[in-house]
């Protein structure tokens, strides 16, 4: 085979096979899409020794934590949202131990609401008695300043059983 014809067939194979993968429509491309609107993943970055991570929750009286980091005992404590800040206690996890905790459950005092936003955040076990007591157990804080928390929010479409990649 000659030259230019070879680089003539190479070309239209790797033109035609760039044409199938961008625009290719293969039989099982409208059940990859259903799937993927059925799928969440949640990721993060853990940036210091202390981290929080709870995706999207379904309404219920329970919250599920994805992972937690501690430097030292601790406790996943989930508030309602009060004009964009943490409010209220509406639940808290037993103590956690220092390291990575996952699948953290937390009883909520009332239901949650589809469409409202609740917070995640991380107390200490400042008296060093196992038992949760907001008035001592005071939240962690950030090196950055601010206690470590953050926001998610409550929806009948979340998914269960999140993938967390941190």
């Amino acid at each position: 085979m000659n030259t230019k014809a070879f680089a003539l067939l190479l070309a239209i194979v790797v033109l035609g096979g760039g044409a199938y993968y961008f625009l290719g429509t293969g039989v099982n491309d409208d059940l990859e899409e259903e799937a993927d609107t059925n799928r969440s993943v949640t990721s993060g970055m853990r940036a210091e020794e202390n981290a929080v991570v709870v995706p999207e929750q379904r309404p219920g009286n329970t919250v599920v934590g994805s992972m937690v980091y501690l430097a030292a005992l601790g406790y996943l404590v989930i508030h309602e949202d009060k004009n964009g800040e943490p409010g209220a206690i509406l639940g808290t996890s037993a103590l956690l131990q220092a390291g990575e905790n996952t699948n953290i459950p937390v009883t909520l005092s009332r239901a949650s609401r589809d469409g409202e936003t609740l917070h995640a955040m991380l107390h200490t076990d400042a008296d060093a008695n196992s038992s949760f007591d907001a008035s001592i157990d005071i939240p962690v804080q950030s090196r950055l300043g601010g206690p470590i928390h953050g926001w998610f929010e409550i929806t009948s479409s979340a998914g269960e059983n999140v993938p967390v990649s941190i």
